[in-house]
């Protein structure tokens, strides 16, 4: 009696499992049949007023399947990214996506591009470099020539000659090395093949991520377009190699603009010469150039580096005080006295000078 009672248990119990077994089934079916119509129905257009167009795009790496689905949307290839994301995790495809550069055109289905992008995903070899803080456009230039990155007049070429869609760089007056000051320093990894308008695109991108919404509040509190902010943190970058030192820089920067007093900015002289040189003699002093601050009063017409984040954020958030000038005075540590008037200065200039 005992062996027929637990056989029924376990029949029932067996029953119950090919029961849910089968209501899984009918639910996943059912579940792929709405999808179906529901994207016919809202997410796909006509096959008869499609014009299928091909387009190239790419999938970093660590890309979440939610960026995925944002960048096959913003390039016209998914009508919609809830249905696209539903699929996949339907599908089992949503944690398989490869990063990579693919070529896809819009008049394929969600299940089609899915399927490319879990099985066709280029592995390429990547390389990294680095562009240290302050470096000019020039100089970025030859270090990714150097390193067999890009041809140097092909980086250029990419500076000058290309347009680049940046809320920032609507405000930049047209100049030589119009980019000079954007291109963020930081280090950087893309792949062996990429084109030096690829690695300006995403020095650009670094910068527009770094430079928050807020700042552009702050420059215009200030009073300062986002260009001339950009200039005194190039400076400032220029000028200082202890940071905390950095926010009392552009403080004297600020109160020589207000005065109005001529800058007078060694770094900006450094910057007019053909050749740039370690000491600066008193006649490059009187170089005629839009960026010799001794000569012209106010900003030079533009940046004369590329400054980090620390330089921008100074610039942005000058020290309040009441100095005037600074001064170098210990030439290994790169620390600079700072002072009201113009006597102690040149006290401290004379002092230095004895020393070499």
């Amino acid at each position: 009696m005992k062996k027929k009672k637990g056989l029924l248990i376990g029949l029932h119990a067996l029953s119950k499992v090919v029961i849910l077994i089968v209501a899984v089934l009918i639910i996943f079916f059912a579940g792929r049949k709405v999808y179906d119509y529901s994207y016919k129905l809202m997410a796909k257009t006509p096959a008869e007023d499609i014009v299928v167009k091909t387009v190239d795009i790419k999938v970093p790496k660590g890309t979440s399947s939610k960026e995925i689905a944002k960048i096959l949307h913003d390039n016209g290839l998914i009508k919609n990214t809830y249905y696209f994301l539903f699929y996949s995790k339907l599908s089992g495809k949503e944690n398989k996506f490869q990063y990579g550069d693919y070529t896809l055109n819009t008049g394929m289905t969600d299940e089609e591009i899915a399927n490319i992008l879990t099985t066709q995903g280029a592995k390429k070899e990547t390389i990294k470099f680095t562009i240290p803080e302050g470096y000019t456009v020039a100089q970025i230039a030859k270090k990714l020539a150097k390193e067999n990155i890009c041809k140097e007049s092909e980086f250029l070429d990419a500076v000058n000659n290309v347009s680049y869609d940046y809320k920032f760089i609507e405000e930049v007056p047209d100049r030589n090395l119009k980019l000079q000051g954007y291109l963020f320093p930081s280090t950087y990894e893309i792949y062996t093949d990429a084109t030096a308008k690829d690695i300006v695109s995403i020095m650009l991108k670094q910068f527009d991520k770094v430079f928050k919404d807020e700042y552009y509040d702050r420059a215009k509190a200030l009073g300062y377009e986002i260009d001339e902010i950009i200039t005194i943190a190039s400076i400032i970058e220029r000028e200082v190699r202890v940071d905390t030192e950095r926010e009392l820089v552009s403080g004297v920067i600020y109160n020589r603009l207000k005065k109005p007093m001529k800058l007078q900015m060694c770094s900006t002289v450094m910057y007019a010469l053909d050749k740039p040189r370690e000491r600066l003699l008193y006649s490059d002093l009187e170089i005629e150039s839009p960026y010799n601050t001794y000569m012209n009063p106010g900003l030079p017409v533009g940046p004369i580096s590329n400054p980090g984040q620390r330089s921008i954020e100074a610039a942005l958030f000058p020290t309040e005080s009441d100095y005037l000038y600074f001064s170098l005075k210990n030439a290994e540590t790169g620390e600079h006295e700072f002072n009201k008037s113009l006597d102690a200065h040149n006290k401290v200039k004379g002092k230095l000078q004895k020393e070499f």
